[in-house]
């Protein structure tokens, strides 16, 4: 996955940066307080009572930290297994909870007086128009009344209040549904009020909300090409620019297989993105397979643009059976310029 290989890069820069460092520093030496030949002078004509002063030495301890070269054999090692499977096609097991729910919104609760808390729960992170926005306040240990809900645009000098409205208590939590416009654009700010024990309290949390830059629809045919298997994207484009899909493909009961990436330049209306899964992870036997969990960016096209977001149409598609056996086992070739940082770490590395 090419983020993942960002964090070799980022790595690499800090392990280069203290390889210089212990290079070009000294050997740790000895300090010495030296006595210039007029002190001394001066020294010889004191009374016999005065006893001249020895110079002093001063030891300097400095730890070195671990070795560079091991720091920089490990960052080899890891780069080297990163690249024996394409970027476009990588693993994915039950423990990856973030890229298995990717529009995932993670609760966090605070903690009040008396041992009390309160969080704000949504059903995601980003939203697309014309979903509504569902808003869940949960509280343990406390009671409180007058709870209402705002939405407010980050964007927006003036913290414009979007939509707002009162929450009804229902078994115990919170809820309110706010019905979203056209305008509805960027980063907002979800704001919950109540009052408890005579005190108005307020919690704040984000999410992000747009008007969909592109619309997956459906999917084509399923065909094989060398070690790849191939996966055509529909989609319809509201608004030209380059994009990067993400999609997890499941075998037919669900369980994780890959994370596919592609990334292309798409021009409006109805067009197709070629998502594909290298045969080193795919199951070694053939079998039925579903795509879903899509995230799909419009790339900002100049600096300080959003990123703009699309959605689909079904939260998931069936790709039917595909025969596994049918693609090639030629081993997957890395790009000349991953070659070149992997040899760049091997060289580091026996140094």
């Amino acid at each position: 996955m090419k983020h993942k290989k960002v964090v070799y890069v980022v790595a690499l820069l800090g392990g280069c940066a203290g390889y210089w460092y212990f290079s070009s520093e000294p050997a740790p030496t000895l300090a010495q307080v030296v006595i210039s030949n007029q002190q001394a002078q001066v020294a010889s004509h004191q009374p016999s009572v005065v006893k001249q002063m020895q110079p002093k030495q001063v030891m300097v301890k400095e730890t070195l930290p671990e070795s560079v070269s091991e720091r920089f054999s490990l960052l080899a090692e890891a780069y080297a297994q990163e690249l024996t499977l394409p970027g476009y096609s990588v693993p994915l097991g039950v423990n990856d909870i973030h890229l298995l729910n990717p529009n995932q919104y993670v609760a966090q609760p605070v903690m009040l007086e008396g041992g009390a808390s309160a969080s704000i729960v949504m059903p995601k992170y980003r939203f697309s128009f014309p979903e509504p926005v569902v808003i869940t306040l949960e509280v343990d240990g406390l009671t409180v009344t007058g709870v209402s809900a705002a939405i407010r645009s980050e964007l927006s000098s003036h913290k414009e209040v979007l939509a707002k409205g009162d929450m009804a208590n229902h078994d115990g939590k919170w809820t309110v549904q706010l019905d979203a416009t056209e305008e509805w654009d960027g980063p907002m700010a979800v704001n919950v009020t109540f009052s408890a024990k005579g005190k108005k309290q307020t919690l704040t949390t984000g999410i992000e909300y747009s008007y969909p830059a592109a619309t997956i629809t459906g999917v084509g045919e399923v065909r094989a090409e060398g070690s790849d298997m191939l996966i055509p994207l529909k989609l319809t484009v509201e608004k030209a620019g380059y994009y990067r899909v993400r999609a997890n493909l499941y075998t037919a009961n669900q369980q994780p297989v890959a994370l596919l990436t592609a990334s292309k330049k798409l021009s409006e209306g109805a067009v197709e993105m070629e998502l594909k899964a290298y045969k080193g992870v795919l199951p070694k036997q053939d079998g039925e397979f579903t795509l879903g969990s899509f995230v799909l960016e419009r790339r900002p096209a100049v600096p300080g643009e959003l990123t703009r977001y699309g959605r689909s149409n079904e939260p998931s598609y069936d790709l039917g059976e595909f025969a596994v056996g049918q693609l090639s086992d030629e081993p997957w070739q890395a790009d000349e310029q991953e070659m070149q940082r992997l040899e760049f770490l091997q060289k580091m590395a026996d140094e």
